[in-house]
């Protein structure tokens, strides 16, 4: 249940209330499309319909029902309620939450480092346990030259590419760290004076503090402990940042479900939003969120 974080807190954060109680029927489409109160719904990718199917598609047919999504939602609601007195408080949808929010953090975190170690062999084209400037230097100068796409020496918006934007749509990291392998990324690592603009010099500078930063003994190398550890370090502390935004984001989540602000939120309440959501992802309006709903 716990794998399910991001995928339930992403569509939790294109959820907002109304006063309708009914909730055995789909909410109208005209008032899904005028309500200003969620996020506009993402187009549906493949990448998302899996993500929505592993997590509420329970007769694994490839399809996801109102009622297996209401069942699920209704499963989350009791298992919230601790108490058992029908009602979920702030500290109770909190707990959840959060109980969810750091086993995914952590399994996350772990497949990272692990990738942290084959990028380390990646680098390490000599196989001599170690990376010399050279072959950083030289990695980098391909990252550079993969996204400098106009060759103008300088990474910028005039680099953009539409497939590049609709890509980072379907990223579905918990701890959203930044790396190369997109344009956004690259520009969240490399521009520090966030001016949108990132030359070839101030990329080089920056690889050059990298390098020097991980080489905690400063022979000139480094090795693979070295490596890790310093991608960990960064790891860590944006693993902390967004825990404690996420977090943040729990309280005003249950504040705009609790639609009569009694600080006690019911299943209908819960589920209004769970109607929403059901509604902005069944793209096509058929009852039945499938691979029928890509691209409409």
């Amino acid at each position: 249940m716990k794998y399910m974080l991001l995928t339930s807190v992403t569509l939790a954060l294109l959820a907002g209330c109304t006063n309708v109680t009914n909730t055995d029927k789909l909410i109208a489409t005209d008032e899904i499309k005028n309500d200003d109160r969620g996020h506009a719904p993402l187009p549906m990718s493949q990448q998302r319909l899996e993500q929505l199917l592993e997590t509420y598609d329970s007769g694994k047919d490839g399809e996801l029902s109102w009622a297996e999504y209401n069942d699920w939602r209704r499963d989350r609601f009791d298992d919230t309620d601790n108490n058992g007195n029908g009602t979920v408080d702030t500290e109770e949808y909190v707990y959840e939450f959060e109980e969810r929010l750091d086993d995914r953090l952590e399994k996350e975190r772990t497949t990272q480092l692990k990738q942290t170690v084959v990028r380390f062999k990646a680098l390490d084209k000599d196989e001599s346990q170690n990376i010399e400037w050279a072959e950083y230097e030289a990695a980098g100068n391909r990252i550079f030259e993969r996204w400098d796409k106009n060759g103008d020496g300088s990474i910028d918006d005039l680099d953009k590419k539409d497939s590049e934007s609709k890509r980072q749509e379907t990223n579905s990291s918990a701890i959203g760290m930044p790396t190369t392998h997109s344009l956004k990324g690259t520009m969240q690592i490399y521009d520090t004076d966030e001016d949108s603009v990132v030359s070839k010099e101030d990329f080089i500078s920056s690889r050059r503090s990298e390098f020097h930063l991980a080489d905690s003994n400063k022979n000139g190398k480094v090795d693979q402990d070295e490596y890790v550890l310093e991608f960990e370090d960064r790891l860590d502390n944006r693993i902390s940042k967004r825990r404690r935004g996420s977090i943040k984001q729990t309280y005003v989540r249950f504040d705009v479900l609790d639609d009569n602000s009694d600080d006690m939120m019911t299943f209908d309440e819960f589920q209004i939003s769970g109607k929403r959501i059901f509604t902005r992802w069944d793209k096509n309006q058929d009852g039945i969120i499938s691979a029928a709903d890509i691209n409409s």
